[in-house]
């Protein structure tokens, strides 16, 4: 390997810009090379807002390219799978948006693709990332907290009622609200508590979103605006999980509302996005309360990033890059991999089956 990690983005869009760019800008081992869009005039800005890259509107001369390394996909959900087997073929390291695959069959098929050829594969599941989701997480493996049993976790976004676009209609998005926000707590819950054994679940659509934002008709959203699952995990706790995106009232600049707590037999603490550098934290008999996060948690062990720069809820998720290119120098797996990727897909998936089925639903996603 040369000695920087050449990496491509596939998907300039604001994902990219918000948290990919900006990793691999202070990651002084990796650099961009290329970028692919099908969107010509988003290219052309992109030669301007991230530096003169190599620009492509077709993914299969990313695939095929060796010089390029390493690939971060974050383009449509129906895309990800042919995009990443693609990259997959062509000996590159991938790391994809979430969810990876429009159900578990095809995330699972991305995971073996990439295990097969022994290559670096990463679900990009930014919020395991926040300071204080890691302290948590560093409290529940401790015993700090005692035995676990209950995660909880509300995630609320006050969004428009106007057109999703491609992430409105199933065969493009595969579901709502469930695959693009509560899919993330599904995953750092079976981070903190280990695998979910059975699931009911719940999901809801409120807005129909006829209206693209400038008042041009489209077809009617068929996915979830709102979801909620329980959930028994194999360790003998429980979960509950509630996502919205029309809570009216929880914009908080774009940030939204976010609670997720784990209760233990001898105390509980809570992370919150809109403060991901301190936890709430208190033990049987006390009081809940603010507690500042240390300083080793506040980033990832060797990431440059100085977590006294910047907006706290926005920078923590440079760290994705961090951990990709060091999985990639380092020679070992991601964390999170598209192994953890499919299985919150099969959480996910069986909660869909629950609510149309209206019964319990086990989990038994094999990879």
């Amino acid at each position: 390997m040369p000695n920087k990690v050449r990496i491509a983005i596939i998907g300039a869009g604001a994902v990219s810009d918000y948290h990919h760019v900006p990793g691999i800008r202070i990651d002084s081992r990796c650099e961009l090379v290329a970028v692919c869009d099908p969107n010509e005039q988003l290219l052309n800005q992109r030669q301007k807002d991230w530096g003169p890259t190599k620009k492509t509107t077709q993914f299969e001369e990313i695939a095929a390219d060796p010089d390029i390394d390493a690939v971060i996909i974050a383009t449509p959900n129906f895309t990800h799978r042919p995009i990443a087997l693609a990259c997959i073929a062509g000996g590159k390291h991938v790391m994809c948006e979430k969810p990876l695959g429009l159900n578990f069959s095809e995330s699972a098929e991305m995971f073996r693709a990439a295990r097969d050829k022994n290559l670096r594969h990463m679900t990009a599941f930014t919020y395991r990332f926040a300071p204080s989701m890691r302290y948590v997480r560093h409290l529940v493996k401790s015993g700090a907290l005692g035995q676990p049993r209950h995660f909880r976790s509300q995630r609320f976004l006050d969004w428009p009622e106007t057109s999703w676009g491609w992430r409105q209609y199933k065969k493009l998005a595969g579901a709502g609200d469930l695959f693009d926000m509560t899919i993330h707590r599904i995953d750092f819950s079976m981070d903190l508590m280990g695998p979910i054994n059975a699931i009911c679940g719940a999901v809801a659509q409120f807005a129909k979103r006829e209206k693209t934002n400038d008042g041009q008709a489209c077809a009617p959203s068929e996915v979830d605006d709102w979801s909620s699952l329980i959930g028994l995990f194999a360790n003998g706790a429980t979960g509950v999980w509630e996502g919205s995106t029309l809570m009216k009232g929880h914009h908080n600049n774009g940030f939204g509302y976010e609670w997720a707590e784990v209760n233990g037999s001898e105390g509980s603490a809570a992370y919150q996005l809109t403060d991901p550098n301190n936890i709430v934290i208190g033990k049987h008999g006390g009081t809940m309360q603010k507690q500042a996060v240390p300083r080793e948690f506040l980033v990832i062990p060797g990431s440059p990033r100085n977590p006294n720069d910047g907006v706290p809820s926005t920078v923590f998720r440079y760290d994705l890059v961090w951990e990709f290119v060091s999985a990639i120098t380092e020679g070992r797996d991601c964390v999170p991999g598209f192994d953890h990727g499919a299985l919150a897909q099969a959480v996910a998936d069986a909660t869909l089956e629950s609510f149309e089925k209206k019964t319990w639903v086990n989990i038994d996603a094999k990879l």
